[in-house]
């Protein structure tokens, strides 16, 4: 059974753990859907200052975020960071990252769905999201939450000497 919640101070070593498999994962699959970062693992006092400052951030407002976890392990961590300007206070930025054998079963869709519901309860308007263009697990289950194809990136990862489009799809909530 998935339980979505929001992320927490005890979460710090299972945090560490789900990084670091995204690390493996894209270190040993060039073909990783993963987008860029996970380039090396992370100690625990990487992870921990990148907590605090989620954790901040979440209190203030600034960011929303919900983790799936099964059996108490942690598989997927999602994310709307709002707009950091004046001008932009309305619009939030969606990212999320999930461990490869749970891809594909409808809990990105569901994190997606919650974090729709939260940034339209905060007060957004609007939401975009970036990831690789051949994604097609990440494209189904965004269309399922109402995005929208925004535009392609061109080259934008270049990774074991090929280079990948970025694909931005947003949605109005």
């Amino acid at each position: 059974m998935v339980t979505l919640r929001v992320l927490r101070w005890e979460d710090l070593d299972g945090l560490v753990s789900f990084i670091n498999s995204l690390v493996k994962e894209k270190l040993g699959d060039s073909r990783s859907g993963l987008y860029a970062g996970f380039d090396k693992k992370v100690t625990r006092e990487e992870e921990a200052e990148w907590l605090a400052q989620t954790l901040v951030e979440i209190e203030g407002g600034e960011v929303i975020n919900t983790i799936a976890e099964i059996g108490g392990r942690i598989i997927a961590n999602g994310e709307v960071t709002r707009g950091r300007y004046k001008d932009t206070r309305r619009h939030g930025h969606m990212g999320l990252t999930m461990i490869s054998e749970y891809r594909g079963l409808g809990i990105g869709r569901m994190i997606i769905e919650t974090l729709v519901r939260e940034s339209r309860r905060a007060g957004l308007r609007t939401l975009d999201v970036e990831f690789l263009a051949e994604n097609e697990t990440a494209r189904r289950a965004y269309q399922k939450g109402g995005f929208k194809q925004a535009g392609i990136i061109p080259h934008k990862v270049f990774r074991d000497g090929k280079y990948f489009d970025g694909l931005i799809m947003a949605r109005e909530l």
